[in-house]
């Protein structure tokens, strides 16, 4: 190869090394970053609504790090198609087990993989009825159907928790 191929590869390696890094330098510790959460006034800086947000998804973060019959499922992104806009709802997933036992079951990638897919057919067909279609989105009622649904071929499901949930609507033209 001749020096400008390796110049028109290496540079942008070179400077996406560099960006990491010094990011991981020049980053505040996670204990400041949530002290200067913590610390920032109500003044147009974030809504009453959105500090209750961040308060319920820090407790469910703590429970999550704490219960081991808690297992983590990952994000999806769900589209839910209306007459003038497309809702993506994202949704950051856990299940709370009845036992350990469950647990380490659905942990393995085979068990694991099916509980997404059925997670997953369970968020369409959810996205077919009025939960997802409102302005606001029900979580109560949302877990509550998917647990039902997935009670139906996974024993041991005892509840459906979102470590975040929000929805974004995006007008078609």
């Amino acid at each position: 190869m001749n020096k400008l191929a390796i110049a028109i590869i290496a540079l942008p390696l070179a400077c996406l090394g560099g960006g990491y890094a010094t990011g991981m330098v020049l980053a505040p510790p996670a204990s400041e970053s949530h002290a200067a959460a913590d610390s920032m006034t109500d003044a147009g800086h974030r809504a009453a609504e959105d500090t209750q947000d961040v308060e319920e998804e820090v407790s469910i973060g703590h429970v999550l790090a704490e219960d081991r019959t808690i297992i983590r499922l990952g994000q999806m992104t769900i589209p839910v198609e209306k007459a003038n806009s497309v809702s993506y709802i994202v949704a950051d997933f856990a299940l709370k087990l009845e036992n350990l036992e469950f647990a380490e079951r659905y942990k393995r990638v085979d068990d694991a993989t099916r509980l997404r897919d059925s997670l997953l057919m369970a968020m369409n067909l959810a996205a077919e009825g009025a939960v997802l279609r409102g302005v606001a989105i029900d979580s109560d009622a949302l877990s509550s159907l998917i647990r039902d649904f997935l009670s139906k071929d996974y024993e041991g499901v005892e509840d459906v928790l979102f470590v975040s949930l929000f929805k974004q609507d995006i007008a078609r033209l």
